[in-house]
């Protein structure tokens, strides 16, 4: 444990993860938003980063206290949270954590295709209630020889297709335009996307631009057969179309990370016997807080960990 008053002070925009503050408490002097309004005007003045989570963004209420603030770490990917051109003009650099989040969300993408297309939770809760002795459980979907179509091929889509590919799914991509280099094929409609694939896999920014992008349309060419996994935003989805979908069969099933009202999902998704639930979850590995911490800490320029 370094000595406070050796750490770097830095201001914190929001309430941090447990496991997360404590573990950049080691290296850094964390000033909660309360603690920020007992500070007096000179000791604020001296404070030049912050950390803040991606889905908090940065209050205004919190910057007016912050005039020397220049650098901004946020935990996360997303950006949609943050007026970047606001945060230009008062002079803060803003530094996401993309590739911090890369390969924890791309293994839950692949991890929702087994959970969902096998009913890993539903085989579970059958043991464990004891209706095997009663009989064999229904049958499943296999994976092996599948479509997948991802939607949106940054860092994470990229991520998940390569995993996907590499377990014998035959790969397809959707975003704004193709990409060079990429050994997968480009699809310019999403709809025609997923009327071609058994998978649709949402790894794209969850902003305006893909607002609603899953919609009854996409979804009824998906068909009964098809899967929807979304580890991107819940905003990417028409959350009332896609319940409806789910509701009558109109498609297989859904993976879920991400929904449009989080912490507390619409109910509705509870009774659904065809999807999987994750709470948001994709990267809460030991490996990403590790990670996670180093970069913040690297964003701001505070000791490297030596341990």
């Amino acid at each position: 444990m370094t000595d406070r008053s050796l750490k770097l002070r830095v201001a914190v925009l929001g309430a941090l993860p447990p496991d997360l503050r404590a573990a950049l408490a080691d290296r850094l002097d964390l000033i909660a938003p309360d603690q920020l309004q007992q500070l007096s005007a000179s000791e604020r003045g001296h404070l030049s980063g912050a950390v803040t989570m991606a889905m908090q963004g940065a209050p205004d209420a919190l910057l007016d206290l912050l005039p020397s603030l220049k650098t901004l770490a946020s935990c996360g990917a997303g950006l949609e949270k943050f007026d970047e051109p606001a945060l230009k003009a008062r002079g803060i650099a803003l530094h996401p954590t993309p590739h911090v989040m890369t390969e924890d969300t791309a293994d839950m993408a692949v991890a929702l295709v087994y959970a969902v297309a096998r009913d890993i939770v539903g085989g579970d809760a059958h043991v464990r209630s004891g209706r095997w002795k009663n009989g064999r459980r229904s049958r499943t979907t296999r994976v092996a020889g599948k479509r997948a179509g991802v939607v949106g091929l940054g860092r994470i889509g990229r991520g998940a297709a390569d995993r996907l590919a590499g377990v014998g799914l035959k790969v397809s991509y959707h975003g704004p335009r193709a990409k060079a280099g990429v050994p997968y094929d480009y699809v310019g409609d999403i709809i025609a996307l997923a009327a071609a694939v058994d998978f649709l896999v949402m790894t794209c920014p969850g902003d305006e631009t893909t607002r609603h992008i899953v919609n009854r349309d996409v979804l009824r060419a998906l068909g009964p057969d098809g899967f929807l996994i979304n580890v991107s935003r819940g905003t990417v989805a028409d959350e009332e179309a896609l319940l409806k979908a789910l509701e009558k069969g109109a498609i297989a099933g859904a993976g879920l990370d991400v929904f449009a009202q989080e912490p507390v999902p619409n109910p509705r998704f509870l009774a659904l016997p065809n999807v999987v639930l994750q709470p948001h979850a994709s990267v809460q590995t030991h490996d990403n807080l590790r990670e996670l911490a180093d970069e913040v800490c690297r964003i701001l320029g505070a000791p490297s960990n030596k341990s």
